[in-house]
């Protein structure tokens, strides 16, 4: 049996943003140093690198969206993402808090 969420979920069309990464997730990626490009996520999810690429500059709302990502309170039957993906959304997350918006504060952060 599902419910409404499940019907609502089984009637949205993948769009091209969610299937292939868009001009500016490029550009996003070329922005970064090597170490922290998330390769992987890219191949994999490419939705989530373009919504991070339109993010990147507004630190409350790339803040919330690195803690839904990275913070698990979902009660559906997801099981996360690989582990190679959780060390490059860490990674990229340590980046943005050191190197592009060091004022930024999570809920990490011990203030």
């Amino acid at each position: 049996m599902t419910g409404p969420a499940d019907a609502k979920a089984s009637e949205r069309r993948a769009t091209k943003d969610d299937l292939e990464l868009n001009p500016d997730a490029h550009a996003f990626l070329a922005s970064l140093d090597p170490q922290v490009r998330p390769n992987e996520l890219a191949t994999k999810f490419p939705r989530i690198v373009n919504r991070i690429a339109q993010l990147w500059r507004y630190p409350k709302q790339m803040d919330k969206y690195f803690d839904d990502l990275l913070v698990i309170e979902r009660r559906d039957p997801r099981k996360g993402f690989p582990l190679q993906i959780l060390m490059e959304l860490s990674a990229l997350k340590e980046y943005y808090h050191t190197k592009t918006f060091p004022t930024a504060k999570s809920i990490w952060d011990q203030s």
